[in-house]
């Protein structure tokens, strides 16, 4: 019978320890989701910010108006008219949504400082967008600069297709601060969710550590059998 030498066990082991390790992480991930009308206001908020904290875990979105991309703070609104039409707006404009001029240029975004949970680790950012019947959409952007609009993020609208769904945001985690606004009539943020591994805790790490001493002590033991 054909026997696997030490150093090979060894190698073995150590891949499936950190296979293990590994799928361990991937099944701790948790999902977290930051609803933006968490009490299905309606009414205006007082103020151009926002905070939400969900499990510890805090964002804050902020209401501007546009100029060429630099932001003048405008007071957020909840919005509750029902179904894909419950979300975060804007005070004192038609249906509370972001809109667009006649030339197509947005004329307010919303922005979601992301950088409290980037800082700890979360990954796969999605955003939902509701209120957008054919042919309303909307564009994403990312800033590390507060109040700014910064670099758009898709290179083509997302339309109707996309109503009350989770989007994932490109290349999440590259930008602090997450910006929407609409590419054509109106649309309204609904929600925001985004996925946390936490570092696992030494105790859980037991068998696997138990599981390595045990085979590096066959392998020695094997190898300097006793007389």
């Amino acid at each position: 019978m054909k026997t696997i030498k030490p150093n090979h066990l060894l190698k073995i082991t150590f891949l499936v320890a950190s296979t293990f390790v590994l799928m361990a992480s991937s099944a701790w991930a948790t999902l977290v989701t930051w609803d933006l009308n968490p009490s299905g206001s309606n009414a205006d908020v007082g103020s151009n910010s926002q905070s939400y904290t969900v499990s510890g875990y805090t964002i804050t979105a902020y209401g501007y108006d546009n100029n060429s991309g630099t932001g003048t703070a405008h007071e957020l609104s909840f919005k509750n008219d029902g179904g894909d039409e419950t979300g975060l707006g804007l005070a004192g404009i038609s249906d509370k949504e972001l809109q667009v001029n006649s030339n197509g240029n947005p004329l307010q975004f919303i922005q979601l400082n992301l950088s409290s949970i980037l800082s700890q680790g979360f990954i796969n950012g999605k955003i939902e967008i509701g209120s957008i019947q054919s042919p309303d959409s909307f564009n994403l952007y990312g800033s590390n600069t507060l109040g700014s609009l910064g670099t758009k993020l898709n290179s083509t609208p997302y339309d109707s297709s996309n109503d009350d769904q989770f989007v994932s945001v490109p290349n999440f985690g590259t930008y602090k601060f997450i910006s929407v606004v609409a590419a054509c009539g109106d649309v309204l943020p609904v929600a925001f969710e985004a996925s946390i591994v936490p570092i696992p805790e030494a105790a859980s790490l037991v068998p696997v550590c138990l599981v390595i001493a045990v085979t590096i002590f066959e392998a020695r033991r094997r190898r300097h059998p006793q007389a």
